[in-house]
């Protein structure tokens, strides 16, 4: 998919999972939102409430929130994820045995799983990390509402695991929503 978008000229490409589900506006939202890898979060299909993003924390020990909400992250999920073309381009520079060609036209492998630094990492994991090593910011948007969906029950539908990180985090310890 990632050679067709550069072979056709985007300046984006969004990577979206078969089983997360948005409103309209959020992706609207995704799309709009600054920055060359910006990716909404959403929960692991479990009961327990977790989300699949590890935000990122400086020295401060406090997350880096941007003034549109926005908050930078040290790795995402690709399930609901915008890349831009220029982000391609620089992880190619960095990254050259990640690139293949096809009739002289590159195709980047943003998404390959493997061994970094002493652990195994699939591949959404993987390539953030990668970004952050060559410098890449990633952002997230909390406030979304993204739902992750899994095909659990005998008669053949789904269960959604419904979740909006923004509202999450309101309800943790210290969040203006704490406890409700």
């Amino acid at each position: 998919m990632l050679g067709k978008a550069i072979r056709s000229g985007a300046d984006m490409v969004v990577f979206l999972d078969d089983d997360v589900s948005w409103r309209p506006q959020d992706m609207v939202k995704l799309l709009k939102t600054e920055g060359d890898v910006v990716a909404g979060t959403y929960r692991f299909k479990q009961d327990e409430v977790k989300y699949m993003s590890c935000i990122y924390v400086g020295r401060s020990k406090r997350p880096v929130v941007r003034g549109d909400g926005c908050m930078k992250a040290d790795r995402v999920p690709a399930g609901f994820l915008k890349v831009t073309m220029d982000a391609v381009e620089r992880f190619a520079e960095a990254y050259p045995r990640l690139v293949s060609y096809k009739a002289d036209i590159p195709t980047v492998h943003l998404f390959d799983h493997g061994v970094w630094r002493g652990h195994f990492w699939g591949e959404d994991y993987r390539f953030s990390m990668r970004w952050r090593a060559i410098g890449g910011k990633i952002w997230l948007i909390p406030d979304l509402d993204l739902d992750h969906n899994d095909r659990v029950r005998e008669d053949g539908t789904w269960k959604v695991y419904r979740g909006n990180f923004h509202e999450f985090m309101l309800r943790q310890p210290g969040g203006a929503l704490e406890g409700k």
